[in-house]
């Protein structure tokens, strides 16, 4: 009786770990896609920083290697819109490589003659929904 007891408490921890197992999974590679979609669009916001005000044009962005073309997508007033997703590909930092069909922009925005928002966004497509990551900075030029 003691020994069909003792199995029937194994099964039912083993049924426990079985079942929690794929949403564990499933959960841990949600974060990593997050991780990374963050940790290239800090990167990508850092270096148009470093680049300074007067760079950020389509021209002046793609000059420093931060934009996949000089020429905007379609914009979204009052944003200008660029994209940068096979960018930075020599160090495997780049959306679509690190990311399901991973794309990266960066949308520009005019808020005075001297100050400009900045955000830079990366999407991927996870189990058919698009997901996405931004971050915002203001550059001014003082």
């Amino acid at each position: 009786m003691e020994s069909l007891f003792a199995i029937f408490l194994v099964a039912i921890c083993a049924s426990i770990i079985a079942a929690t197992l794929p949403v564990a999974n499933t959960s841990r590679a949600r974060a990593d896609y997050l991780n990374k979609a963050t940790n290239i669009a800090q990167k990508q916001l850092e270096a148009i920083k470093a680049g300074g005000y007067s760079s950020l044009t389509g021209d002046g962005l793609f000059a420093l290697g931060l934009l996949d073309s000089p020429t905007g997508l379609p914009s979204i007033p009052p944003w200008k819109r660029f994209e940068f997703s096979n960018t930075d590909s020599v160090n495997s930092d780049a959306p679509n490589q690190v990311l399901p069909q991973g794309k990266g922009f960066v949308l520009i925005k005019d808020l005075r003659l001297d100050l400009k928002q900045v955000t830079v966004k990366v999407e991927w497509t996870e189990r058919g929904t698009v997901r996405d990551s931004s971050l915002s900075a203001y550059i001014g030029n003082f």
